[in-house]
């Protein structure tokens, strides 16, 4: 059985918490999330404040909503690219090339969190923190699947998994933070190459 299809009018509060959601994005990646406030949030997005309390009871809740959706985003654009590649090499390059295209499409979602963390609630914190958590969790678990994968096939070497996993991720996290830092002034997917040279070869000279 396949997924239920949704009623219009479901389709339609979807539509219109979208609406909210990027008009939020909007407002946070500009001013960051304490100088935000919702009165703001429901002109920009052509809602009365009455309307948006109706999708969300407060900040705190339409910024978790918020980045929750941006990680699923994520995750919906990796999976099913990285499931098409049957080479371990070549699963580690499709996912580069999805996150640094989602990076490169939604920077704001990103920054937003990473910039202004300091300004959130310890009740928004805690939650995101667990949330964030449980999704690099998930994140290590796969690509230790796909450093076993390789040292099974004979193409890695036969290296603690989980540490060729956290090699990858540092180099992944690395790369995104310095590029925001520099205002995003190159392209991400440029520095793939460099990356893969980095984790498979190393830094020392044959």
């Amino acid at each position: 059985m396949g997924p239920k299809e949704l009623t219009r009018k479901e389709r339609e509060y979807l539509a219109r918490r979208d609406e909210i959601l990027q008009a939020a994005l909007k407002l946070f990646s500009e001013k960051g999330y304490h100088q935000t406030s919702m009165s703001e949030i429901a002109k920009e997005a052509e809602f009365s404040i009455g309307s948006l309390y109706g999708f969300f009871k407060n900040k705190e809740e339409l910024f978790f909503t918020l980045i929750k959706g941006e990680i699923e985003e994520i995750e919906s654009r990796v999976a099913p690219k990285m499931s098409q590649e049957k080479d371990p090499r070549n699963k580690l390059r499709s996912l580069a090339d999805s996150l640094f295209n989602y990076f490169e499409e939604r920077w704001q979602a990103f920054t937003i969190f990473t910039m202004n963390h300091h300004d959130f609630p310890a009740t928004l914190s805690s939650d995101l923190g667990k949330m964030i958590h449980s999704k690099q969790m998930d994140f290590l678990k796969t690509l230790t699947e796909i450093a076993n994968q390789g040292i099974e096939q004979g193409i890695f070497r036969p290296l603690r998994p989980e540490e060729m996993a956290l090699a990858f991720q540092g180099l992944i996290n690395g790369s995104v933070f310095l590029w925001i830092a520099s205002d995003r002034n190159y392209s991400l997917k440029e520095r793939i190459p460099g990356i893969l040279d980095i984790f498979y070869r190393g830094v020392l000279k044959s």
